[in-house]
């Protein structure tokens, strides 16, 4: 009977043990430099093809999938572009959309441009057709806000018969969507000639840089609500190409700054979000700075001028 009336005692103590040593061996997932052995980009099925590159066209490219980072991520995706594939030198293509897919869909002008550059050409002077060339591509992953997280496919793939055309570049413009005029403008193109006030711009000696400036005068109905602005790197809707304010909750919620006023600047991280910068207590001019230069590290600089 004694027995009988310690078994269970004993056995809940086994099970509270067990339960113990298994919830040591459990470890959180945690991040640590990528790991790219595994990370690779596919040999398109066009690579001997001819392939004329147009303004308006496009072409594929495909990536294994995330590199190891310890944990599942949202990844940023870009194709890396050379004359050599030893990428002695080499230019960066963002793929269309989020730019958080694998399977990337890419610019052939972008591309165009991207082989002008490589050649050295910067007038119409410069150009010289050379017909169909080689052109080699790796692909390239990292996580926004958090260093050394980029890396480069293990392989270099080739399209072999590339035509392409004379394509200079001019000053790449993002846009800055928000409550300037009160109701806030869709991101989309069939607004483009609304939100051209609202674009920041490269500077003409500075393109490709990806950095961005300009100046916007909000004048929100609300005044109360103060400033609230987000911006979009391509236009197309509202819930992709999105750069908003880092460290918020990601539920498309603004980002409150009350001590933001006249003659105050903010420098601050950005990140793929809608979560939107506020100044509750500040209407008028904000001269911006936008640096993407860092794919890793957006940021962003505002200064609201002194009154």
């Amino acid at each position: 009977m004694k027995f009988a009336k310690l078994f269970p005692a004993f056995a809940a103590f086994t099970a509270m043990f067990a339960m113990s040593a298994c919830s040591d061996d459990v470890t959180d997932p945690k991040y640590h430099e990528p790991d790219a052995s595994d990370f690779s980009i596919y040999t398109p099925a066009f690579q001997n093809e001819y392939y004329e590159l147009t303004p308006e066209g496009t072409f594929t490219l495909t990536l294994s999938g995330q590199p190891d980072y310890g944990f599942s991520a949202i990844t940023q995706y870009r194709a890396e572009v050379s004359l050599t594939p030893d990428f002695a030198e080499f230019r960066t293509l963002i793929p269309t959309g989020s730019g958080t897919l694998s399977n990337m869909t890419l610019k052939d002008n972008d591309l165009a441009m991207a082989l002008c550059a490589l050649h050295g050409v910067e007038t119409e002077e410069d150009y010289k057709d050379l017909g169909p060339q080689v052109v080699y591509f790796r692909g390239s992953a990292f996580i926004d806000q958090i260093e050394g997280s980029y890396v480069t496919t293990k392989n270099v793939v080739s399209l072999n018969r590339v035509q392409s055309y004379l394509a200079l570049p001019i000053p790449a413009v993002i846009w800055c969507i928000g409550n300037y005029v009160g109701t806030w403008i869709d991101p989309l193109e069939s607004k483009l000639e609304e939100l051209e006030p609202y674009q920041l711009s490269e500077k003409e000696d500075e393109i490709g840089s990806n950095k961005y400036y300009g100046t916007i005068d909000f004048q929100p109905t609300n005044v109360a609500e103060g400033c609230i602005f987000r911006f979009y790197t391509a236009l197309g809707s509202w819930d992709e190409n999105s750069l908003g304010c880092a460290g918020g909750t990601d539920s498309d919620t603004p980002v409150e700054f009350p001590d933001f006023i006249a003659g105050t600047t903010l420098e601050h991280a950005l990140a793929s979000t809608k979560d939107s910068f506020q100044f509750p207590n500040y209407t008028g001019k904000l001269e911006f700075f936008v640096d993407l230069s860092d794919s890793a590290n957006p940021k962003i600089t505002i200064t609201a001028p002194a009154q």
